[in-house]
């Protein structure tokens, strides 16, 4: 505020003289200084008393300011000042801490130190006036001579010095953190990468193991089905003879029997006789249940017959190809051998019409023994099957579709393995998967399977469309 006597006083002079500089040191840039009076002359002794001052080699670089609003306003466009000398009484009684106020609140500015500077000391004692607005010291205009302003600037600027310090500090880590982050996504995108390559390898790995176990089982069973035919077909063919033997004459010994209970009727002690030996020897019980046992014998022969067949396909396998073959033949084919018409509940679409090389009978004994598994997989009396073929690019691809009872997901790779099965013991061979992966592996084609519980199943026969 003004005060003819206050400019005096403000820079009172004591004995302490004040460090000097070399003129070398102007070269750096000058601290910024905001002095906010209202008093012309208290600006005019600053620029006097402060000319020669330095910090850190640096000098001083003075800002003007009349009023709250212009304080505001330099502040606004120059941030980088490092201190405001402000006077707390200049248009209003509280100005001063108004502007202050706003420095931190409005300019959002947590750096700048600020210096209250006052010829009247006011009712609200120092410390709180410090808390309340930010401020970073007050002092009486009485109070301030030459040296003790020298030394709050000094104070003001190393406090200064260190904020900026930290901020920059502070941005740089900020910066580093940035960058460390962006290299840590590289890095882990890389190593997402490498990951997803790896499980695509581990899955190729995976999928070259089936297909190398598949192949052994299907060696393994070739190998032994090559014993097997010739082990069991010999003593097969005397078992099944000796069987018919035994069954034409338990039929011979079952007459013979029932003429002789006609003869001895009209004997008492005869009769009397023959069923003592009925009771003695079981005989009504051979005559009733003998050609049942016979026909059991029968049919578990047939069924070894049947394997045996069936192992043939691994060792017989190299059937002459032809040229010629049309696709809906061969599914005709197929329904012809298991007895299956065309109907709401059996649909067939054929989109292919070109001919291709193969070997028939075995294409069609394949074909077969998929179609027969999706029929036997009916559980509901909607149970449906389709049959539809295409030719997709160099391909030929047999989609046989059921809506059966489905394939659980942890049975899937088991379906083509020889003798699994899902059904009762002795009601299957376990066999007919297995039969036609073989024979479509000999086609250099492949066998996928959808599969999902109580929605049924699609096996989906590719391979490739030979045409010479």
């Amino acid at each position: 505020m003004n005060n003819q006597n206050e400019p005096l006083a403000l820079f009172s002079s004591e004995p302490t003289p004040h460090k000097s500089h070399s003129a070398n040191d102007n070269d750096l840039e000058p601290w910024l200084i905001l002095i906010v009076d209202d008093d012309e002359s208290v600006h005019q002794l600053s620029t006097l008393v402060l000319r020669s001052y330095q910090f850190e080699q640096r000098a001083l670089k003075l800002l003007h300011a009349y009023s709250k609003v212009e304080a505001l306003t330099i502040l606004q466009d120059c941030p980088d000042i490092a201190l405001v000398l402000l006077d707390v009484i200049m248009e209003t009684n509280e100005a001063g801490l108004e502007c202050a106020q706003e420095i931190r609140q409005n300019l959002c500015n947590e750096t700048v130190r600020i210096v209250l500077r006052t010829g009247q000391p006011g009712s609200i004692p120092e410390h709180e006036l410090m808390l309340k607005y930010d401020i970073n010291d007050y002092k009486t205009k009485t109070e301030l001579t030459k040296e003790r302003l020298y030394t709050v600037i000094t104070a003001s600027l190393r406090s200064y010095e260190h904020l900026v310090k930290l901020a920059n500090m502070a941005e740089k880590l900020a910066s580093f953190n940035e960058e460390l982050e962006e290299c840590v996504a590289i890095r882990t995108n890389e190593l997402e990468q490498r990951n997803t390559a790896l499980l695509v390898a581990q899955q190729k790995i995976d999928a070259q193991q089936q297909v190398l176990v598949q192949q052994e089982k299907l060696a393994s069973v070739g190998q032994l089905a090559a014993g097997i035919a010739h082990e069991i077909n010999n003593p097969l063919s005397a078992i099944s003879s000796n069987n018919e033997f035994i069954s034409e004459h338990f039929d011979k010994l079952n007459s013979a029997w029932s003429q002789l209970r006609l003869v001895t009727q009209e004997h008492q002690e005869l009769t009397k006789l023959v069923s003592e030996i009925e009771w003695q020897f079981d005989l009504l019980w051979i005559e009733t249940e003998s050609q049942d046992l016979v026909n059991e014998t029968k049919q578990g022969l047939t069924r070894i017959a049947n394997i045996v067949k069936d192992l043939n396909v691994f060792t017989n396998s190299s059937q002459q190809v032809t040229s010629g073959n049309y696709i809906e033949e061969v599914l005709n084919t197929v329904l012809g051998e298991l007895n299956i018409e065309l109907s709401a509940s059996f649909r067939m679409h054929i989109e292919c019409d070109d001919a291709f090389n193969a070997a028939p009978d075995l294409l069609s004994q394949a074909l077969s023994c998929i179609v027969k598994n999706a029929l036997e997989s009916q559980c509901s009396i909607n149970h449906r099957v389709e049959i539809s073929a295409k030719r997709k690019e160099r391909c030929l691809e047999i989609a046989i579709i059921d809506r059966g009872c489905g394939i659980p997901a942890d049975s899937i790779h088991q379906i083509f393995d020889p003798f699994y099965t899902s059904k009762p013991i002795g009601s299957a061979t376990g066999l007919g998967l297995t039969i036609a992966n073989s024979i479509v592996k000999s086609h250099n084609g492949n066998i996928h399977v959808e599969s999902k519980v109580d929605f049924g199943s699609t096996f989906t026969v590719i391979f490739p469309f030979w045409e010479n």
